[in-house]
């Protein structure tokens, strides 16, 4: 069990470690050798877990899917909880470098060959399932459809946090998130629903927000 355990810590040592390279200098600039000076691990415990910088991004990229996506305290509204998700999001892309990483990596395509498209595919599920109880709850729309609506929060997702980072290291991120669900809400959700919504997040959501 100890052996495992320090296998385990090894493993989260090099992926760290590699999301912090990946992070500054991206998948092409980053080297292996870097990866793992800046890990803190031996190259024979390196090439145990991983036999490349591709697998290791890899590692990388797939810390996507650990993110909780049913927040701790739930809203009671679906549409809430969709909102908050974004925000949760942009929370860890300005304080969890794996996170930041994973993300840069999956919208570096083609710039390896790696599966993206999956992890795409993962949080259009995610999105469209919470969407689908918002509609259940009287929230959504009737005419509108949850992958469509998940669809456009991805991808609207995607370009507000690009262009927070690109402009200013997305401090202003949870503002620019703010701002488009106040102009998204109105088309998609129901009127009786509408005026409930927080597009800044929940409040105690909010308290949790750090920057790094």
């Amino acid at each position: 069990m100890a052996r495992q355990e320090r296998a385990i810590e090894t493993r989260r040592k090099l992926l760290v470690g590699a999301a912090q390279v990946f992070d500054e200098r991206g998948y092409a600039g980053a080297s292996i050798n870097e990866i793992q000076e800046r890990s803190g691990v031996t190259k024979g415990a390196m090439y145990f877990h991983f036999a490349s910088k591709e697998e290791i991004a890899r590692g990388v990229m797939a810390a996507q899917t650990e993110v909780p996506t049913e927040l701790r305290s739930q809203p009671a509204s679906p549409m809430q909880q969709v909102i908050d998700l974004t925000h949760e999001l942009a929370r860890r892309l300005r304080t969890d470098v794996l996170f930041r990483a994973s993300i840069r990596l999956t919208v570096e395509r083609g710039t390896f060959q790696a599966d993206d498209s999956a992890l795409y595919d993962w949080w259009l599920r995610i999105f469209a399932r919470e969407l689908a109880r918002a509609q259940g709850a009287g929230e959504l729309r009737a005419e509108m459809t949850p992958e469509d609506v998940a669809a456009s929060v991805v991808g609207s997702f995607t370009g507000i946090q690009m262009l927070s980072h690109v402009t200013c290291d997305r401090r202003d991120l949870h503002e620019r998130l703010a701002r488009w669900w106040e102009q998204i809400l109105p088309g998609i959700t129901t009127s009786k629903a509408a005026h409930k919504m927080l597009p800044t997040g929940s409040p105690e959501l909010r308290l949790h927000d750090g920057s790094d």
